[in-house]
């Protein structure tokens, strides 16, 4: 069931396209940055899709993942940015398997028109992932763990990312 749910979201991302609004900025109010967002639902599933642009290309649709430590991204993505490979490669425990995988230097990244810090992120092939198409990546607690507070407004379509405040130090 899980699979065909996932086929599914594929099929439906690729066919309405992700990312909802069609301003040039991000809403923002009081540090705080608005993202629309693409909620598919399916039975008692749900997936919030979001637009993701890396080094300018895209944007690709990416699952948010607050169960994910990592962000991802589908091989084929990373074959057609031709980003940088750290050469690392370490295990990672999904819910039935353990799998090797690689990771890769994303500098220049931005979920709708919220830039993101530059990082490093698993290459993996996704099985409904590819770059025309599909869940091409996943956002995790990696980077939403960036953000102060991070809120997903399934009923209106919105991800929304605070911001957290600059460090003030005493002298």
């Amino acid at each position: 069931m899980k699979g065909s749910f996932l086929a599914l979201a594929a099929a439906v991302a690729l066919l309405a396209g992700c990312g909802g609004s069609s301003s040039s900025a991000p809403t923002k109010t009081l540090g705080q940055f608005d993202v629309a967002l693409k909620v598919l639902k399916h039975g008692g599933q749900v997936i919030a899709l979001v637009p993701v642009t890396i080094n300018g290309h895209g944007p690709y649709t990416f699952a948010l993942d607050t169960g994910a430590s990592q962000s991802l991204v589908d091989s084929q993505v990373a074959r057609e940015l031709r980003v940088k490979k750290t050469g690392d490669s370490h295990p990672v425990a999904g819910i039935t398997s353990v799998t090797n995988v690689r990771t890769i230097e994303v500098k220049d990244w931005r979920v709708g028109k919220v830039k993101l810090p530059a990082t490093t992120i698993v290459e993996a092939n996704l099985p409904f992932g590819n770059a025309d198409g599909g869940v091409q990546g996943l956002l995790g607690s990696d980077l939403l763990s960036a953000f102060d507070v991070v809120t997903i407004d399934y009923a209106d379509g919105v991800l929304k990312l605070h911001a957290r405040p600059p460090i003030k130090t005493s002298k």
